[in-house]
């Protein structure tokens, strides 16, 4: 064999390994490329499906975006609390307070710092108009109770909370600080109510038992008045 011909059994030998080097290198990173697709696509299908659960808050269906955001409850990784804020958000719209509270601090819990002002502002929000509810159905000791809540999460607001967010609490705990107050009083003016109902109801038995005595007596005085009349001063019996 000529030299020529032994530097190309060794070149081909080389471009072999190559190839085989090669063909390693693709198997071993076929699965990450799979997973790298499986994960673009689903995070283009978890981005699908919660701009249709905004877009079914926007035009009113909330049924349907409560739905939407469900599906993603287990599925979003990545920003875990979106979808509980998104269900809050409908819920809160479809006047389901209790269901919306519920979903708000799930958020507030999984959120990151700089997004936990937002969820406060509504999971405060949604406090207060359960507060109202009980307020306008003439619970107020129950609605203030509610409104105390509302002001602690406001209170609990952290260095997350800056302006315009923070503006936002500060008006939200004014009002609340309003509603509150006119709750107590409401409560007070009732309490006060049911005392003097209480006194008006003690003084009737009182009267009521006056009466009886005096008209007993009354009949023992004729009755006395009706023996002395009688020829030999002896009293009769009485009438009953």
């Amino acid at each position: 064999m000529t030299l020529q011909e032994n530097q190309w059994e060794l070149d081909a030998k080389d471009s072999r390994k190559r190839g085989k080097r090669r063909l390693k290198l693709i198997l071993f990173s076929l699965p990450v490329v799979v997973f790298a697709l499986f994960v673009a696509f689903k995070l283009m299908g978890l981005s699908i499906t919660t701009q249709a659960a905004i877009q079914a808050y926007n035009v009113g269906d909330y049924d349907t975006s409560i739905e939407r955001s469900e599906s993603l409850l287990d599925l979003n990784i990545v920003e875990p609390w979106i979808p509980y804020f998104n269900r809050a958000d409908a819920h809160a719209a479809n006047e389901f307070y209790v269901d919306s509270v519920d979903d708000f601090e799930k958020a507030l819990e999984l959120a990151p710092e700089e997004k936990q002002c937002d969820i406060r502002i509504n999971l405060a929000l949604s406090w207060e108009l359960l507060g109202d509810i009980y307020k306008d159905g003439g619970y107020f000791q129950g609605a203030v109770l509610l409104y105390e809540t509302a002001e602690q999460v406001i209170a609990e607001g952290g260095p997350e909370c800056e302006p315009p967010q923070q503006e936002e609490l500060d008006d939200a705990s004014d009002r609340i600080e309003t509603k509150k107050d006119e709750a107590q009083a409401q409560q007070d003016a009732r309490d006060a109510q049911e005392e003097g109902d209480e006194s008006l109801d003690e003084k009737l038995d009182e009267l009521g038992e006056q009466g009886e005595a005096g008209a007993e007596e009354k009949a023992n005085e004729e009755s006395r008045e009706r023996g002395e009349d009688d020829g030999d001063g002896s009293l009769t019996d009485k009438p009953w």
